[in-house]
């Protein structure tokens, strides 16, 4: 069951557009997964298609599951909102944690829905503010699912003041992406170097952490075919 809506932050004085993929049946406990470039993820990603057949093929943890879609509007915004060096980078992170996240969660309990599990899905730029975002309250994150994450070296140092991690994170990686180059900067991303240093720094905090290296580039249609896996490791990890 897929519900869409429209969600105004005062923080950030912007609407963003969300959906929630959830099985039709009700539900006690639930694993909620926070997906970034939502839209994205359904028109490029198929990721409901790939929701349903989890539902079909495991339907005991599938219906447990509930993903929430956001979007965070055109190319352009969607640079100011998941990079470090966009203008409204700091404001999406308060915006998530202090409005959207809430209000979503707080919805889930009035319907009597004990979440168990929380994490959060993204790739590229979007991997990268979801790192933010989890390290804003570590301890509430069980899980974090990067997909050629786009981080800098700033943000993999924010991990060094986290005292401990007891993340399951899932990470996938091109070994061609370091030559990706920003539409938005035009600079080189060094995507992979970066994710092997964010590799690291997860094993040094503790993390459990299943690092995949693909023999490909920064494309949607690997990210695709890998949404299985993602789903199928946020299901079976604790």
């Amino acid at each position: 069951m897929k519900i869409s809506g429209t969600f105004d932050s005062k923080i950030v004085n912007e609407s963003y557009e969300y959906y929630l993929l959830k099985p039709a049946e009700k539900m006690q406990d639930a694993s909620i997964l926070y997906v970034q470039d939502g839209k994205d993820y359904l028109t490029l990603g198929g990721l409901e298609d790939t929701f349903k057949k989890l539902l079909a093929s495991n339907p005991y943890l599938a219906n447990k599951m509930i993903l929430v879609l956001i979007h965070p509007g055109s190319s352009l915004q969607r640079w100011h909102s998941y990079s470090r060096k966009g203008n409204r980078f700091n404001k999406y992170i308060q915006f998530m944690t202090d409005e959207f996240i809430p209000t979503i969660e707080e919805e889930l309990e009035t319907s009597n829905i004990h979440i168990v599990k929380r994490g959060f899905l993204g790739d590229s730029l979007a991997g990268n503010v979801s790192l933010n975002i989890a390290i804003k309250n570590p301890k509430k994150c069980t899980h974090l699912l990067l997909q050629s994450a786009a981080v800098s070296k700033d943000d993999i140092q924010l991990l060094q003041d986290v005292e401990c991690l007891n993340w399951n994170v899932y990470q996938t990686v091109g070994i061609y992406e370091d030559e990706f180059i920003s539409p938005i900067t035009k600079e080189k991303m060094n995507i992979l170097s970066y994710n092997r240093e964010l590799r690291d720094m997860f094993t040094k905090k503790g993390a459990t952490i299943q690092y995949i290296e693909l023999e490909e580039n920064h494309e949607w249609v690997i990210w695709k075919q890998d949404l299985p896996n993602v789903l199928d490791y946020f299901m079976m990890t604790t």
